[in-house]
């Protein structure tokens, strides 16, 4: 099926979830959202088609979180727009949490860190 070409198709993920297609059905497998388990589901191809169709944007959309103030680059444009509605966010903690040791509980110091043998890349 050329149609799960496209980038936008986010019902069926990739070709390997399509299990079965008889020309007239199709059984795909789906993650549940809710229940975070894996299930499959037979439709009539004309509704198959509908489901993956939902997700394809008409020529001349965007994706709204790749432009505006929701894009990765526009942080200052996002906090602007939180200094204007008055939003607060809490800071958030760049901080790790301290290793413990197993046997006590008590945090551990880092004093030396030692490098694996093997070469990476």
């Amino acid at each position: 099926m050329c149609i799960l070409s496209f980038p936008e198709v986010a019902l069926i993920g990739n070709e390997n979830n399509i299990i079965d297609d008889t020309g007239s059905e199709a059984t795909y497998r789906y993650k549940d959202s809710k229940t975070n388990v894996f299930k499959t589901r037979t439709v009539k191809g004309e509704d198959f088609l509908w489901l993956i169709l939902q997700h394809v944007l008409p020529k001349g959309f965007r994706r709204v979180r790749d432009y505006g103030f929701l894009h990765s680059n526009a942080k200052k444009t996002l906090k602007l727009i939180q200094w204007i509605l008055r939003v607060v966010l809490p800071e958030a903690s760049s901080r790790r949490p301290a290793f413990k040791c197993p046997q006590c509980k008590s945090p551990m110091l880092i004093t030396e860190f030692i490098r694996p043998a093997w070469k990476s890349g």
